[in-house]
C-alpha cells in the first residue's frame, strides 16, 4: 500500500483533516486535551464537546465510528458513575442500596465523564484523519525518544505481520472446510486452532531470526566500524590481489561444506566469481542456496574448505567487517525494513558504518534515487506497495556502498511490471560497477540477464560456467530446471534446434533468418522434427 493510497483512502471515506501536516495536527490535539484537563465547568466541557462531535462529522467521520470509540468508555464512565457520587463528602441527594449520593459527588462525576468523552472526541479525530505509523513518527516532535519510537514503531510493525499471517492460515483453513463461527467448538476444531496457534508462533520466531539476521548484515547488532578501519581493509585486500597478479575475484569457495546435524546443506563446493559478473545462483528448493549465501555474508562460516571474498578468507575475527563489502537483499522485504521513515531505514547501514550525517544524507539521496524512490522518503515503509518495498530494501544496501550485492529470490511475489522495473534496476546496479549474485528459480530471467551460472543441487554443485548451460536439455534435468521459453519453439523447427535466443529481440531475429534461408528443409519454419518432443 503506497502513501498515495492512504489519502485516497481518507478521501473516499469522506475524511478531510481540519490541519494537514500531522506534527501540527499532533500538537493541536494535545494542547486541547490539556485544556480539557484542567475546565472543572460543566456547561464549558459540555459545549466543548458538542463543539468537538461536529468537527468529526463535518470532518466526514461516520456516526458509527464515534459511537463506537464512545462504547471504550463504559468501564472508566461506569465507574466514575458508581463510585464517586456515593464516595464524595458533601449534602446528600438521594440514597441507593443504602449508600447516600451527594450534590458535590454528582458534580464531580458529571465533570469527569464530560472530560472523557472529550478526550474520547479529540482522540478519534487524531485516529481518523492520521496513519497509525505517521502518527508514531509524529510524537518525536513532542520529545519522545527516538529509541522509544523505533521500538514501539518495530513492535507494532511486528504486530501487523503476524496478524496478516494469523488472518492468511485462517482462510487457509476455512477454504478445507474448517469451521471456527459460534461459541461452541468441536474437539478438532480446538485441536486445529491450538495448532494454528503453534505454528504461527514458529512463523514469529523464524520471522525474528530473519529481522536480526537483516539488521546484523547492515551492521546494526555489532557496533560502529570506523571508516578509518574499513578503508585500512580495503587497502590490504587490494595489496594481496595486486600481488597475487591474478585477475581479480569477488568470490573464491573452495570444497565448502556445511551441515545441519545429519543433513549435507552444502558438500565440497568450489568456483570462482570474477569481480563485475552477473550471477544466477539456480537450483530446486532445498540445494543449498539460502546457506552458500550465509556463507557469502560472513553470518556463518565454512564447517570445511574456506570462503574467499575480494582475495581474504572469511573467519570469525573479520566476518562483520567484509560484510560492509557485501550487501544482502532478503527475499522478503519487510524482514528488511524496521525504521519510521524510508530515509531513516535506508540511513541504518550507513549510520553504522560511522560515517558524518552529512555523509549519510548524501548516501541516502544517491541510493534512493538510483531505485526511483526518492519523493517516498519521508513515508512509512509500512504504507509502501511490495514492489516499493523491495526497491527500499535494496537502497539501505545500496546506501552501504558494497562491491558484492547478493539478491534471494527477487522476482518473487512481483507483477511483470515489477519484474521488468527490477530487471532494469538490477542492469542499474551492474553498469555502477557492482558484482551481483542474484538466487531465482526463474530460467528465462537468468538466460536474459546472467554472465555466469552456478547450479546446485542436494547440497553439490553440479555445473558452474555461462548461460550456456540452461540450454542443455541433460543438465537442466539434472537440475530440476526447464528450458528457456524463448528457446523452446525453436526445439520444434527443423534444423534450428542449435538456436539460443536470450532476449525477445534475439529470438525475432533468429526467425526472421530462418524465414529468409530460400534452400533446404529449414525454410519451412512450420516443419517439425522427427525428435520434437513436448517442453
Amino acid at each position: 500500500m503506497s502513501g498515495k493510497t492512504i489519502i485516497t483512502l481518507h478521501e473516499r471515506e469522506g475524511i478531510k483533516p481540519l490541519i494537514n501536516k500531522p506534527s501540527y495536527r499532533l500538537w493541536t490535539v494535545l494542547a486541547l486535551l490539556c485544556t480539557v484537563v484542567v475546565l472543572w465547568q460543566p456547561g464549558i466541557l459540555a459545549v466543548s464537546a458538542g463543539l468537538f462531535l461536529f468537527m468529526l462529522l463535518w470532518c466526514g467521520i461516520s456516526i458509527q465510528n464515534i459511537l463506537g470509540r464512545m462504547l471504550l468508555l463504559l468501564p472508566f464512565g461506569a465507574g466514575a458513575a458508581i463510585f464517586i457520587p456515593f464516595h464524595t463528602p458533601g449534602i446528600p441527594v438521594f440514597d441507593f442500596l443504602g449508600f447516600t449520593a451527594t450534590e458535590e459527588g454528582v458534580l464531580r462525576a458529571t465533570v469527569i465523564l464530560l472530560k472523557l468523552v472529550n478526550a474520547n472526541l479529540l482522540l478519534t479525530y487524531l485516529l481518523s484523519v492520521t496513519p497509525l505509523f505517521v502518527l508514531l513518527r509524529s510524537l518525536r516532535t513532542v520529545g519522545v525518544p527516538a529509541i522509544l519510537l523505533e521500538l514501539m514503531m518495530l513492535m507494532l510493525r511486528y504486530f501487523f505481520l503476524l496478524k496478516d499471517e494469523a488472518v492468511s492460515m485462517s482462510k487457509a483453513q476455512r477454504s478445507r472446510g474448517m469451521r471456527f463461527a459460534g461459541w461452541s467448538w468441536n474437539v478438532r476444531t480446538y485441536r486445529r486452532f491450538g495448532e494454528l496457534i503453534g505454528v504461527l508462533f514458529l512463523r514469529a520466531y523464524q520471522r525474528s531470526q530473519r529481522i536480526y539476521i537483516a539488521m546484523s548484515a547492515r551492521g546494526g547488532l555489532e557496533g560502529e566500524m570506523p571508516v578509518m578501519q574499513k578503508n585500512q581493509m580495503e587497502s590490504r585486500v587490494n595489496k594481496v590481489l595486486r600481488e597475487s597478479g591474478d585477475a581479480p575475484l569477488a568470490i573464491e569457495v573452495r570444497e565448502v561444506t556445511y551441515t545441519y546435524g545429519n543433513i549435507k546443506a552444502l558438500n565440497g563446493v568450489s568456483f570462482d566469481i570474477p569481480v563485475g559478473t552477473k550471477v544466477a545462483l539456480m537450483g530446486p528448493n532445498g540445494a543449498g542456496k539460502s546457506t552458500l549465501i550465509s556463507l557469502l555474508n560472513g553470518l556463518e562460516l565454512s564447517q570445511k574448505g574456506e570462503v574467499r571474498l575480494f582475495g581474504e578468507e572469511v573467519k570469525r575475527d573479520n566476518g562483520h567487517q567484509l560484510r560492509r563489502r557485501v550487501g544482502v537483499v532478503y527475499q522478503d522485504p519487510d524482514d528488511q525494513i524496521f525504521s519510521m521513515s524510508v530515509e531513516e531505514d535506508v540511513a541504518f547501514g550507513p549510520r553504522n558504518l560511522g560515517l558524518n550525517e552529512e555523509e549519510v544524507l548524501e548516501r541516502v539521496e544517491q541510493a534512493l534515487i538510483s531505485v526511483g524512490m526518492k519523493e517516498m522518503s519521508k513515508r512509512s515503509p509500512f504504507e509502501l506497495s511490495y514492489g516499493q518495498k523491495r526497491r527500499v530494501a535494496i537502497a539501505g544496501v545500496l546506501a552501504m556502498r558494497p562491491e558484492l550485492i547478493i539478491l534471494d529470490e527477487p522476482m518473487s511475489f512481483l507483477d511483470p511490471k515489477g519484474r521488468d522495473e527490477l530487471q532494469a534496476l538490477l542492469e542499474n546496479m551492474h553498469r555502477m560497477g557492482l558484482t551481483i549474485v542474484v538466487a531465482t528459480h526463474d530460467v528465462d530471467f537468468a538466460a536474459e540477464w546472467a554472465d555466469h551460472v552456478l547450479l546446485l543441487k542436494e547440497g553439490k554443485l553440479i555445473a558452474s560456467g555461462t548461460v550456456d548451460l540452461l540450454y542443455e536439455d541433460e543438465l537442466l534435468e539434472r537440475a530440476s530446471l526447464h528450458l528457456p521459453r524463448l528457446a523452446r519453439p525453436f526445439r520444434l523447427l527443423q534444423g534450428a534446434g542449435d538456436q539460443r535466443p536470450r532476449t525477445v529481440k534475439q529470438a525475432a531475429q533468429m526467425i526472421w533468418k530462418l524465414m529468409m534461408k530460400s534452400t533446404g528443409p529449414a525454410a519451412e519454419p512450420g516443419k517439425l522434427t522427427e525428435k520434437a518432443k513436448p517442453l
